[in-house]
């Protein structure tokens, strides 16, 4: 019967099955030889990359919640890839993440982000740190004391656009607070603003834009001839066809008329209020980056800056307001140390306030930051990961969540308890496992940022504003992953009164 088969064949059949056969014994050569095969894990993971398409499209951003049940199933260590494992045990996010680490980032994710040159993406440590290197001022701590007026110029304009609707009409929080971020990083970074605090209802669209096309990242990453299509292709038919792109060409518009300008005349940069990241960047030695660089840095410090503190101070918000006791000795921290609205109070001195720094940590463990595990390749040599002996080349990653959501590290981790940061042992666990801008020489650039907008955002909102939380609920923040949690409720609303004093 095989043989009549066999006759049956064109030549043309002969070559398709031929090629059939051959990539499937490639496939299984690999999967019996691999240098990973006595890693558990799903076996069609082993045999392709695809099966994490499957979680991150077709479900919806699903993949993070898998890898939980992955875990829980196949240990501390699971296959995950043809050439990746992810780790659950949270000691190994010191050895793949740590200080000095040779490790690079994996090109076939961050290549996704069509931002190669950005400080984000670049997978070159050495570029990588030159244009660290070149941004490092404009993120120092000692800057963004001396400018944080900057910042509270924002969060003065958000209180009074909070309140200005009245005591019983309901205020698009989750929207105001990212306008707030939004307003503040394009001020800070760029001595420019969208005024997205005066859009009504905070609907402007470009923070929309930005909202709405996060989940884009999953087709763009798994199919990259996307991401030139939509970049350069015709601007009607990619409105037409993806209509959140409107706000983002926009976006593209402001920050390429400013670049342009800042090429063609460098002296132009001295006439803003204060230095931005095109100083930084234009000023350094060697050769100047292209606009194409600018551009995709510009990008990122956006995109990173806005929506991770905003979600930060959503969650926060919501946690306070919903745990009396919490909310009450915060405010009698905060009245004890602005007793008077009239004092202004700095970003320095609101770092003392234990109670303040507790909710924001709290805050910050529970809205996570980046949810996706960031893959690092390991090399130059073999290492060992929490005891196991990993091949050079092979993809390694643990997801914040197996590290900030772990029973061992932290008691009751889903619950909202400031109280943990202040306990007599929490500086070995914080030092070790408490990681929300990542470690190592690839930690988030802004991290100094976010903190003083935290500090200011948090006193400022429980201080001078009465906040009643409108119809959400704990089921609103149940997220799934697009590199960071995007909400899968309601927005969260609520009624605001200022306090004046």
């Amino acid at each position: 019967m095989f043989k009549a088969i066999l006759n049956s064949l064109s030549v043309a059949n002969y070559a398709i099955l031929a090629s059939t056969l051959l990539i499937l014994a490639g496939h299984l050569y690999q999967y019996l030889n691999h240098p990973l095969r006595h890693y558990p894990g799903p076996r069609i993971a082993a045999l392709s990359k695809w099966y994490k398409f499957y979680f991150d499209v077709l479900q919806d951003g699903g993949f993070l919640e898998h890898l939980e049940k992955l875990h829980i199933q196949y240990g501390p260590v699971v296959r995950v890839g043809p050439n990746e494992l992810h780790f659950s045990d949270p000691r190994a996010y010191e050895d793949i993440y740590f200080v000095g680490s040779k490790f690079t980032k994996d090109p076939e994710f961050y290549d996704a982000f069509d931002q190669s040159s950005s400080s984000f993406a670049c997978v070159d440590p050495h570029a990588a740190k030159i244009r660290r290197e070149l941004l490092g001022p404009v993120f120092s701590r000692s800057r963004i004391i001396k400018i944080q007026s900057v910042i509270q110029e924002k969060i003065d304009h958000l209180i009074r656009r909070l309140s200005s609707g009245g005591p019983e009409n309901p205020v698009n929080l989750f929207l105001a607070f990212r306008a707030a971020t939004m307003d503040i990083i394009m001020l800070y970074c760029f001595a420019e603003s969208f005024e997205s605090l005066d859009a009504d209802k905070f609907e402007h669209p470009i923070l929309l834009s930005v909202i709405s096309s996060i989940p884009m990242i999953w087709p763009l990453k798994y199919f990259p001839w996307l991401n030139p299509m939509v970049a350069h292709g015709p601007r009607w038919l990619i409105k037409r066809l993806l209509p959140a792109m409107k706000g983002y060409f926009d976006l593209f518009a402001l920050f390429s008329n400013q670049i342009d300008r800042a090429i063609a005349n460098p002296e132009s940069l001295y006439l803003e209020d204060h230095e931005t990241v095109f100083h930084c960047l234009l000023s350094g030695k060697g050769n100047a980056p292209s606009q194409r660089s600018l551009l995709e840095e510009s990008m990122t410090l956006l995109g990173a800056g806005s929506e991770t503190v905003g979600a930060v101070i959503t969650a926060g918000v919501y946690h306070v307001l919903s745990n009396p006791r919490s909310r009450e000795r915060l405010m009698q921290e905060l009245n004890n140390a602005w007793p008077s609205l009239d004092m202004t109070v700095k970003y320095q001195d609101l770092e003392k306030l234990l109670y303040l720094t507790a909710v924001i940590k709290e805050s910050i463990r529970l809205s996570h930051g980046v949810v996706t595990p960031l893959p690092r390749v390991v090399g130059p040599g073999d290492s060992i990961i929490c005891g196991h002996h990993i091949p050079a080349g092979t993809t390694v990653s643990i997801g914040i969540t197996f590290v900030h959501s772990n029973p061992d590290v932290f008691h009751d981790p889903d619950q909202f308890i400031p109280e943990r940061w202040l306990a007599d042992d929490i500086k070995e666990v914080e030092a070790k496992y408490f990681v929300p801008f990542s470690k190592g020489p690839r930690m988030c650039l802004g991290h100094n940022l976010a903190w003083c907008e935290l500090y200011l955002l948090f006193a400022n909102i429980f201080r001078k504003t009465d906040i009643r939380i409108h119809d959400t609920g704990p089921e609103d923040f149940a997220f799934r992953q697009y590199l960071i949690p995007i909400f899968r409720g309601k927005q969260m609303h609520g009624f605001v009164t200022q306090i004046n004093e």
